[in-house]
């Protein structure tokens, strides 16, 4: 049987910060509910509440926009510059017009606008020529919008008055309308009509962010780690944090990109990692590296992060975490190693004027950290004058790990003596734009071996 989602709630993610959008989605489907129009056997579609890990979101959204009988589309001015905002109000659009030059029925409309929060900016025609406001919805609602509204009086007579309206409008539509299927629906493929051209969107970058995981498995365990449970059958599996439980790390950063307004996909690192996040540039879109630390051991990973730290990649993220409960991932032997494999981006890790380098992220700074290095990657993405990544002067590959000698406490020596260092350091002519390092010897403020062989790790590491 085809699914109809019996409304589809088109909204911006960036206005459902404090879950208002949820409360209004849960009240207006119980309002339905009441009034006798039972969803059930065609659910409503949010999607948050649909998507998971794995799924092709833009074709998820295309087919439930493609089937749905109605479509309620909460206005506000993220609203009309969020670019799938406006592809999934145009493709419906264009199945209500198809219905009308088929039928003429005028007097029915399965669009549904719900001013959220006031609009200042001038609205495209077909958009504009829409109604949000009727009888009975108030001063209010037209002069502040619902989301207000909801703030400050959500058990109020002029919440419940608008829900009820919106309630009575979704089942009109769903009951008496069957608007054409458009099946097999890429939102990535339709031209939405906002945001309107030459208009500065206020969302960043198209507000997809790709997201590479690089982490092991339980089995074969990463070298020298001896604790399997916090890992699974593939990285996607990987729960950094102590004691090992769901959520996965992937999950739990799909679900701070959502709450940050955001769509994204998770994929494995592995040896195209340098090509797919040239295609995130060139798509203009963001990305962010969750890397386990014990990965920099095994050849495969340590080449690739090599690799990706030779580039300068202004627009992407890495996130390390770690739980100071984990006594194996808290020894200074370990970091030291993943500082010699991502030694040009170590001088920045943890500054807090540049936070796309974050190491030993504890649980309770994941989300926050994963969302300023989200705000502030679209931020650049957007400065920059190119999108194509340059790469810094080449360099002999990092020392090989197996066998590597750490420095201790008591061997002030270290692997290297000063003369024997084999790495040059960067001229200081090409360094990124980005990076934040101090001046003197580079290699000492990238943390490169004589760094940590004299002062070990800072306490910023921690």
């Amino acid at each position: 049987m085809v699914q109809e989602p019996y409304f589809f709630l088109s909204y911006a993610r960036k206005d459902d910060r404090d879950e208002f959008v949820k409360r209004f989605y849960d009240d207006l489907a119980l309002e339905l509910r009441r009034i006798g129009a039972d969803p059930a056997a065609q659910p409503p579609f949010r999607d948050v509440e649909v998507l998971g890990l794995g799924h092709d979101w833009a074709r998820v959204l295309g087919k439930a926009v493609g089937h749905c009988r109605a479509f309620v589309a909460l206005y506000s001015p993220t609203y009309m510059s969020s670019e799938y905002c406006g592809k999934e109000w145009t493709a419906f659009w264009e199945r209500l017009q198809q219905h009308r030059r088929a039928t003429e029925i005028t007097n029915v409309s399965p669009l549904i606008p719900v001013l959220w929060a006031p609009l200042h900016a001038a609205l495209p025609d077909e958009v504009a020529r829409l109604q949000y406001n009727e009888s009975g919805m108030g001063e209010e609602y037209l002069t502040h919008g619902l989301m207000h509204i909801l703030q400050t009086d959500p058990l109020g007579p002029a919440y419940r008055a608008i829900v009820q309206k919106v309630a009575a409008r979704v089942q009109l539509a769903a009951d008496y309308l069957r608007l054409p299927f458009k099946s097999g629906l890429d939102l990535s493929e339709v031209r939405g009509l906002f945001p309107v051209t030459g208009q500065r969107p206020t969302a960043q970058g198209t507000g997809h962010v790709q997201v590479f995981l690089a982490a092991g498995v339980a089995d074969p365990l990463p070298e020298g780690r001896s604790r399997p449970e916090y890992y699974g059958r593939s990285p996607r599996e990987w729960t950094p944090y102590h004691p090992p439980k769901n959520p996965t790390v992937a999950h739990r950063a799909q679900k701070v990109i959502v709450q940050e307004g955001y769509t994204s996909n998770i994929e494995v690192v592995d040896s195209e990692l340098s090509g797919r996040l040239d295609e995130t540039m060139e798509n203009n879109q963001t990305s962010v590296l969750l890397v386990d630390p014990w990965v920099v051991r095994d050849g495969t990973y340590r080449d690739v992060l090599a690799d990706y730290d030779a580039q300068n990649r202004p627009a992407t993220g890495v996130l390390v975490p770690c739980h100071e409960s984990d006594e194996e991932t808290v020894e200074e032997a370990l970091w030291q190693d993943l500082s010699r494999v991502l030694w040009r981006n170590w001088r920045r890790r943890n500054d807090p004027h540049d936070p796309l380098f974050r190491v030993r992220v504890g649980p309770d700074e994941f989300d926050s950290q994963l969302a300023v290095m989200l705000a502030v990657a679209q931020n650049r993405l957007m400065e920059m004058e190119s999108t194509t990544p340059f790469r810094l002067p080449g360099g002999p590959p990092p020392p090989p790990l197996s066998g590597l000698t750490i420095p201790g406490p008591s061997d002030p020596a270290g692997p290297y003596p000063p003369s024997a260092d084999p790495r040059p350091a960067p001229p200081a002519s090409r360094n990124s734009p980005w990076d934040h390092g101090g001046h003197g010897n580079p290699q000492e403020a990238a943390g490169g071996p004589s760094a940590t062989r004299d002062q070990g790790l800072n306490d910023d590491d921690q």
